[in-house]
């Protein structure tokens, strides 16, 4: 239950790496038909998001898809950029804070509301001198969806550019980035596209990408017609249509591979059946935790609840703070149990995919009973011997 750390691997997935790995091993090159499979690749994730080929870079990961438009955007002095960073991710923070230091621009930091991203607040906050906001579609914890509808319709009237990072959503909770509103979405495929790490995606908008400059270039991101890798280049270039001109250097084949087969399934199951079940059980986990006087956090389910559960005190999105004794005791309980789960910013984090189950989400309700029936019981003991000072 551990998704949003990185999801599982398929058979089927391990296998279409190996024909590519066995070529190398023997020193057959098949980059030809590797750098085809790249573009098939990048046309099923534009199928899986509702977007178009050309619409679609490759990546190292989500980090590198934000530092590109990040460095994409032609900043002038007095520009603002919008972000939330007790809910972001440090990768998705990092980019701005250098953007801010580079080119004095002003970040406008909002806070959470009730730990949910401050969909008002960010409105608010957009003027005409707003060049980014910058959110995640679900954060990394406590984990609740954003309601992207209001700054999506803001963003578009201003012009500024609505930057995602969905990696905690995509190909976990059904998404299309038409219908979201989004400019941009990055992405790696280590999690919710149960692929391999060092891969990734960008979205970018094609009206935007066509009007965006690189800040890097290299062979995969100018347009030479037909001519081979190794052509001569001329001192003036074309850059590629759309968001390919942003792919740099060569690609990550066995990840196009892998990234492939396990998107191909996703789109099988179905995104919206996807979505439709880790919700559900996502509930029912919420429900049961609930039920044993467990911290969950945002209480009962609701419009927030999509694929992870978080467990805690949300104050510690403030700062670094000591876990709690309960919420060690519960992970360590589950863990020797071979339940995986992650502990982020003071909370237990359960976070789920096509492949769980509600017996495993029973299973884990009653793990965390008899976890809580002991640790009760130490406390008592702890009280008992270690009793209250008498009053003088």
């Amino acid at each position: 239950m551990d998704v949003a750390n990185q999801g599982l691997i398929s058979n089927a997935t391990v296998a279409s790496i190996e024909p590519h790995l066995n070529n190398r091993l023997h020193g057959r090159n098949d980059e030809g038909s590797m750098l085809k499979h790249v573009e098939h690749t990048r046309a099923r994730f534009a199928q899986l998001i509702g977007a178009e080929k050309n619409e679609i870079s490759v990546t190292k990961n989500a980090s590198e898809g934000i530092n590109i438009i990040a460095n994409a955007i032609e900043w002038r002095p007095g520009d603002n950029v919008i972000l939330c960073p007790k809910l972001e991710h440090a990768n998705n923070i990092l980019p701005w804070l250098q953007v801010r230091n580079r080119h004095n621009v002003e970040l406008r930091v909002v806070e959470p509301d009730s730990g949910s991203m401050p969909t008002e607040a960010i409105v608010k906050a957009i003027d005409s001198r707003t060049r980014i906001v910058a959110l995640a579609t679900v954060t990394m914890v406590p984990g609740f969806r954003t309601e992207l509808a209001p700054i999506a319709e803001t963003c578009k009237r201003v012009g500024a550019f609505l930057l995602v990072d969905g990696t905690q959503s995509v190909g976990i909770l059904h998404t299309d980035v038409t219908r979201l509103g989004v400019d941009g979405l990055a992405v790696s495929t280590v999690k919710g596209l149960m692929g391999l790490y060092g891969s990734g995606f960008l979205y970018c908008r094609q009206e935007w990408a066509d009007r965006l400059n690189p800040a890097y270039l290299a062979r995969f991101s100018v347009d030479l017609g037909n001519a081979p890798e190794s052509a001569p280049i001329p001192s003036s270039v074309k850059l590629r249509d759309g968001a390919p001109r942003f792919d740099i250097g060569h690609y990550n084949f066995p990840g196009m591979l892998a990234a492939y087969v396990s998107m191909g399934q996703l789109l099988e199951a179905g995104t919206k059946e996807i979505e439709q079940s880790v919700t559900s059980l996502a509930k029912r986990l919420a429900v049961g935790l609930l039920d044993l006087g467990l911290p969950v956090c945002g209480g009962a389910p609701g419009s927030h609840t999509g694929s992870i559960v978080a467990v805690g005190d949300m104050a510690a999105l403030a700062g670094a703070r000591e876990v709690d004794r309960r919420i060690q005791s519960l992970h360590d309980h589950l863990l020797k149990n071979q339940v995986i789960v992650s502990i982020r910013r003071g909370m237990l984090r359960f976070s789920l995919h096509l492949y769980n189950t509600a017996d495993e989400i029973d299973r884990v309700v009653d793990l965390a009973k008899v976890n809580s029936r002991e640790h009760k019981s130490h406390s008592k003991q702890e009280s008992a011997c270690h009793p209250s000072p008498q009053k003088l």
